[in-house]
């Protein structure tokens, strides 16, 4: 009996505060100039890998997807967050089911942010028409010109990477890297909300890079373009750490896995 009670006990831990990485603010990482992707400027290939060698990512300028297909994605996407809880629930996001709403408790409502994954998924599809006929068509069709758009810049990206991977180890790669048929993509669309009490916003900061740990185990071989309109920081968790910054204005952050780092 006095066995069992001591075995069962669960002893409070005090973790060391270097278990969670520290956020470290930089100077903002180099602005590419995709034009420059396309010429394979000597000067542009150094500053990428040591972009990326030093925190993971790097800022793409000039890239050539218009605005308006950029805004009229953002002002559709408006709409997916003002359906309510009760509609929301038929399309969130389960081990089997890696679209739609981020699955939101009680005690976690009015948080900070909101996510939507979006994709071209013949049932995500079926499903928010039935919560949101009006809407979802002009959502989706708006997502895919702007999809078609970024598809093509990171094409690019990855002919360069591999170009890169041949340089370096002097073998010729003929397989598509995965990802590069279309069909290992997704949108992650995001709602960040206003007038945030500052211990709040800390909290659910942390909890943000959290995810960006696990999703960064689970998906180290990514590539991944941002769209930051306008945001006044913009976090990278890596391997290097947590590192935070301001993006340009115009830019798209490109940020690349681990593995592929």
């Amino acid at each position: 009996s006095e066995f069992l009670q001591h075995s069962l006990f669960v002893p409070d831990l005090i973790l060391p505060d270097k278990v969670f990485p520290r956020q470290k603010f930089i100077d903002n990482p180099p602005k590419i100039d995709f034009q420059a992707l396309n010429s394979m400027q000597t000067e542009t290939l150094p500053k990428i890998l040591d972009s990326i060698a030093t925190i993971g990512c790097f800022q793409l300028v000039n890239y050539g997807i218009p605005v308006e297909s950029i805004r009229s994605a953002l002002t559709a996407a408006a709409g997916i967050f003002q359906l309510p809880p009760q509609k929301r629930t038929a399309v969130t996001r389960s081990p089997e089911k890696l679209y739609g709403f981020e699955e939101v408790h009680e005690e976690d409502e009015g948080e900070v942010s909101e996510e939507f994954v979006w994709c071209k998924a013949k049932a995500l599809e079926l499903a928010m028409e039935g919560i949101w006929p009006v809407g979802y068509s002009n959502f989706s069709e708006k997502m895919e010109t702007l999809v078609a758009e970024m598809e093509k810049v990171a094409e690019k990206i990855l002919i360069v990477f591999r170009e890169i991977y041949q340089e370096k180890t002097g073998r010729c790669e003929k397989e598509k890297m995965e990802g590069e048929d279309g069909n290992g993509w997704a949108c992650y669309v995001y709602k960040h909300g206003g007038n945030v009490s500052a211990e709040k916003w800390r909290s659910c900061l942390r909890y943000d890079v959290m995810k960006m740990l696990i999703g960064g185990m689970d998906y180290s071989h990514t590539l991944c373009l941002h769209i930051c309109d306008g945001s006044s920081e913009f976090h990278v968790y890596s391997k290097k750490g947590w590192v935070s910054f301001c993006p340009h204005k115009h830019a798209l952050v490109v940020t690349v896995g681990d593995q592929t780092q």
